[in-house]
C-alpha cells in the first residue's frame, strides 16, 4: 500500500486540483479517502479538459491545402504566422523523421502518445484504488464505469493514429502496449496485437456501458454516461467493420438522443458545439480550438493575410449550395478578393469548451452506412430504405428549406454518398478523416508551398506503412521494448 500512495501522491503533485482533497497524516501516508476525492481526481487526470490529445491529423488529410506564406502588400514575406508554418510542413509533407517528433520544433504538438497515456494513468488510478476510499457501491461504480469508458476512448485515439487500420489479419499486426494498473513496475511493456487492443477497448466499453446504465446519468454534456459508451461503441464497430453491431449501438443512442440541430432555424452565427443553440451534443471536450495552437493561428488573428495552411478546396465543393454546413462549419477571411476557409467553426471564439466528442448526428451516419453497406453485401431493399431515412433526416436538418430528399437505388453509389455525407458532417473534428482515409485505404495527394512559393508534390500511396504513424522518439527511447513502426 505504501507503494501505491507514493505514486498516487506523485501524479497528484503534477496537478495542484489534487492537492486539495488529499489528506496529510504523515510524509508516507498522503492518499485520497472517499469517492469525491477520487471524482476530483476523475475530472483532473482522466477527463481530456483544458487539454488537446492531438491536433495535428487534419493536415494528414485531403482536407487541408498549403498556401505558403503570406505576403505584404509590396510583396515580401509577412512573418507573422511562421511557426505555423515551420511546426506544419513536416506533417503535410508525410515526413516520418518529422511524424515521430525527433525533428522540427513541433515535437511536443504531434506527441498524442504521451498525452492519452497520461490519462490512461489517471483512469487506472481510478479503478484500482475505488476500493480503498468511503462511499456507496453506487458511487464507486460510477467512478469505474466513467473510467473504463474514458481508458477505451485513448486506446481508440491510440490506435487510429499509430496503428495500421483493422483488417482480418488484426491478430498479427501491432497495436499498442496495454497498460491496466496503476501498479509501478520498472518492466517495460511491448505492443500488444491490434486483435488485443480492440478486445480491450471493446470490452472497456461494454463494461462501462453496463456500469454506467446501473449507476451513473451524466448530469451534463462535459460527463460521459451510458449514451456515450453506445456512441463510442458505434464509432469502434464501424471501424472493425462490423456493420450489424454498428447499427445495434448507434440506434441505441438515437432511441434515447435523436434530436438534430436544425440550421435553417438558426439566426446569424451557431455553433454546432454550442450546448445554448445545439441540442445533439453527447459528449463534449478540449479547450477553445479558436485559441492560437502549433499548427493553425486563431481566426481573431486574420487581419488581411492567410495562414500557411486551411481548408482545401476539395473539402469545400463537397457542400452543395443549399448545404448550410458550409456557412456554419469554417471561419472565413478574405484576402484580396479570394475567400479562404480557415479553421472549424464548430465552438464560438468566445466559448471557453472545445469541439470534440460525440454528437448525435454522428450516430445517423454510423447507421446509415452500417444499413448501406449491407445492402450492398445482402441486397435487402429495406436496408437501403432505412439507410436513406438516415440520411435524409440529417440532411434536412442541415439545408436551407424547401429540402429536396435523395433516392438511391444503386447499392455501391449509396455507399460512396454516405461516405460523403460523413465527410461533409464530421469534417475538421476528432480524428474522422484521418481514420476513414486508413480504413477505406485512400491516397493523399499535397501541394507543399515553401516559403518562397515553390511547389511540391507529397503523395501518401494508398495503404500506406504511414498510416501507422511513427510512434514518438522520445517513448521508444524510454522503452525497449516499444517496437516503432515502419517509415
Amino acid at each position: 500500500m505504501k507503494q501505491l500512495i507514493i505514486y498516487l501522491f506523485s501524479i497528484c503533485l503534477l496537478a495542484s486540483s489534487c492537492k486539495k482533497f488529499l489528506k496529510e497524516s504523515s510524509p508516507d501516508e498522503i492518499k485520497p479517502t472517499t469517492t469525491d476525492d477520487l471524482y476530483a481526481l476523475m475530472i483532473s487526470d482522466a477527463y481530456p479538459y483544458i487539454s488537446s490529445m492531438e491536433d495535428f491529423s487534419d493536415l494528414l488529410t485531403d482536407d487541408i491545402r498549403s498556401y505558403g506564406m503570406p505576403r505584404t502588400s509590396a510583396g515580401a514575406i509577412n512573418t507573422t504566422y511562421t511557426s505555423y508554418y515551420t511546426n506544419g510542413q513536416g506533417v503535410f509533407r508525410f515526413d516520418p523523421m518529422e511524424l515521430d517528433g525527433s525533428q522540427g520544433t513541433a515535437g511536443k504538438a504531434l506527441n498524442a502518445w504521451t498525452n492519452c497515456y497520461n490519462k490512461i494513468k489517471g483512469c487506472n488510478i481510478i479503478i484500482d484504488y475505488v476500493n480503498n476510499v468511503s462511499g456507496t457501491t453506487k458511487d464507486k461504480n460510477a467512478l469505474v464505469g466513467q473510467s473504463l469508458l474514458l481508458r477505451a476512448f485513448y486506446y481508440f485515439k491510440l490506435v487510429q493514429l499509430y496503428c495500421a487500420p483493422y483488417g482480418a489479419n488484426a491478430e498479427n499486426v501491432l497495436g499498442v502496449p496495454l497498460i491496466l494498473s496503476m501498479q509501478v513496475s520498472d518492466e517495460h511493456i511491448g505492443r500488444s496485437t491490434l486483435q488485443q487492443t480492440y478486445d480491450q477497448i471493446e470490452q472497456d466499453l461494454t463494461q462501462a456501458a453496463g456500469l454506467l446504465a446501473a449507476n451513473y446519468t451524466a448530469p451534463n454534456a462535459f460527463r460521459v454516461g451510458k449514451i456515450a459508451a453506445y456512441a463510442l461503441l458505434s464509432r469502434m464497430y464501424l471501424y472493425k467493420g462490423n456493420w450489424d453491431r454498428t447499427i445495434e449501438y448507434a440506434e441505441k443512442v438515437l432511441d434515447e438522443r435523436s434530436i438534430l440541430t436544425d440550421m435553417s432555424l438558426a439566426t446569424g452565427s451557431m455553433s454546432i458545439y454550442d450546448q445554448a443553440t445545439s441540442s445533439e451534443v453527447i459528449w463534449q471536450y478540449g479547450f477553445n480550438p479558436t485559441s492560437a495552437i502549433s499548427f493553425f493561428p486563431s481566426p481573431n488573428s486574420y487581419t488581411g493575410i492567410h495562414a500557411p495552411y486551411e481548408v482545401s478546396d476539395e473539402l469545400a465543393q463537397q457542400y452543395e449550395s443549399k448545404d448550410l454546413r458550409f456557412k456554419f462549419y469554417f471561419y472565413k477571411t478574405t484576402v484580396s478578393g479570394a475567400e479562404y476557409k480557415t479553421r472549424s467553426a464548430k465552438i464560438g471564439v468566445n466559448s471557453k469548451s472545445g469541439d470534440k466528442g460525440i454528437r448525435v448526428a454522428e450516430m445517423y451516419l454510423n447507421a446509415a452506412e452500417g444499413l448501406a453497406r449491407r445492402y450492398q453485401s445482402g441486397g435487402n431493399g429495406a436496408d437501403r430504405t432505412a439507410a436513406l431515412q438516415y440520411l435524409n433526416t440529417l440532411r434536412q436538418n442541415r439545408f436551407s428549406a424547401p429540402y429536396t430528399t435523395i433516392d438511391i437505388q444503386d447499392a455501391d453509389s449509396l455507399v460512396r454518398f454516405t461516405l460523403a455525407e460523413r465527410r461533409r458532417e464530421l469534417s475538421l473534428e476528432e480524428t474522422f478523416r484521418w481514420a476513414d482515409i486508413k480504413r477505406l485505404g485512400l491516397a493523399v495527394t499535397h501541394n507543399f508551398i515553401d516559403a518562397d512559393g515553390n511547389s511540391t508534390i507529397y503523395t501518401l500511396p494508398a495503404n500506406s506503412p504511414l498510416y501507422a504513424l511513427p510512434i514518438p522518439a522520445t517513448a521508444v527511447d524510454r522503452n525497449n521494448k516499444l517496437i516503432q513502426n515502419p517509415r
